[in-house]
């Protein structure tokens, strides 16, 4: 399967244009040449599709609303979860009240975002915090480890809605830029910021040592 991560590479003859171009450097030759790259990098970005969601006007949504919908649902069954009721929506849901996320300049309570998650409610997500995500760099920190924290609290407590997840995860993820968030949840593993904030908990037990 193709990776979603494509970069261009620029066919050989527009190399070998300006290689000849550029042996006799000129403005004009210089300028010839930056036209056939812009040429190539128009002709490839035509070429480009992008899987997964895409706004439509006449009917607008916020993927980050689905997210929300899509686990409640789970949480209710009534998106199915081939798992037996061994109370694993209260476990979901002290996960994600227990986590961190990318926050305004520093590493946060995840209830930032969150601003209910029971087994009797459901989740619901404050996502008019993330509408600027497009533009705002942290704001996309937060979107992200948000679809992060979710694939992880999914995958210790209710590995069999992972399938379901993925695809609602991943739409969101489309809308989130530079965002690494892995949707299958299928690792248990820290990710940089799990590694940063374990770093954090030990330099304030040293400290607190010193004290």
């Amino acid at each position: 399967q193709a990776s979603r991560h494509e970069f261009f590479v620029f066919p050989k003859s527009t190399w070998g244009s300006c290689q000849a171009l550029s042996a006799t450097p000129t403005p004009s030759t210089m300028a010839k040449c930056v036209l056939l790259f812009a040429s190539a990098v128009a002709s490839m970005a035509g070429a480009t599709t992008v899987e997964g969601w895409t706004y439509n006007p006449e009917s607008p949504s916020e993927p980050f609303d689905n997210v929300a919908e899509t686990v409640t649902g789970m949480i209710h069954n009534y998106v199915p979860v081939d798992r037996q009721d061994d109370g694993w929506q209260g476990r979901f849901c002290s996960c994600m009240e227990n986590g961190h996320i990318s926050s305004w300049y520093q590493y946060a309570s995840a209830m930032y975002l969150i601003d209910t998650c029971n087994p009797d409610t459901g989740l619901i997500l404050r996502s008019g915090h993330l509408q600027d995500r497009h533009t705002e760099p942290l704001e996309g920190m937060m979107a992200c480890d948000t679809l992060k924290l979710i694939s992880y609290c999914l995958s210790h407590h209710a590995q069999e809605a992972l399938p379901t997840w993925k695809n609602t995860c991943s739409n969101a993820h489309y809308t989130v830029p530079a965002c690494d968030v892995d949707c299958s949840g299928a690792t248990h593993t820290f990710g940089q910021v799990g590694l940063m904030a374990a770093a954090l908990a030990a330099v304030t037990a040293f400290m607190g040592q010193l004290a």
